[in-house]
């Protein structure tokens, strides 16, 4: 297999293997038409990382997590979300959440992740999708640090 160059505005051309191209199911939600992305890590502790659009330079989301700030984060999603990443094993499924950081009153930064709309991954498969939870335990804000 040939190795793919793909280019972005934050790294530069980043060049992978076609294995690691992960395939979204369903567009995320007002990005639509964008199927295709790698991730990169943020840092060494891969505590961070990247989820870049194979297809547009400029689109990348900040993903962690959420069971690092959250430890009783655990969730029960829909049997169609998961058959449409086709999970046989729960082994395989990788749970990250969208990191947003904001700046509030006073000019302080506030970095929240968005524990309503979780991105599963199927790594056996490199299938992924942003599934949108039906309960209100969780919040599109969960604020994880707030400082200068």
């Amino acid at each position: 297999m040939d190795d793919i160059s793909i280019e972005t505005s934050r790294f530069g051309a980043v060049t992978v293997t076609p294995d690691r191209i992960i395939s979204f199911v369903h567009s995320i939600p007002g990005f639509e038409g964008l199927k295709r992305f790698i991730l990169l890590d943020h840092d060494k502790e891969g505590v961070f990382k990247w989820l870049q659009s194979a297809e547009k330079p400029d689109t990348a989301f900040l993903l962690t997590d959420p069971t690092q700030y959250l430890k009783e984060y655990n969730v029960k999603f829909r049997k169609s979300d998961l058959k449409a990443i086709e999970l046989g094993d729960s082994a395989n499924l990788v749970v990250l959440a969208m990191v947003c950081v904001t700046e509030g009153a006073e000019g302080k930064k506030e970095v929240s992740i968005n524990l309503k709309g979780p991105v599963i991954f199927n790594i056996e498969n490199m299938s992924a999708m942003q599934s949108i939870l039906d309960n209100n335990e969780y919040s599109v804000k969960h604020v994880i640090t707030a400082g200068k």
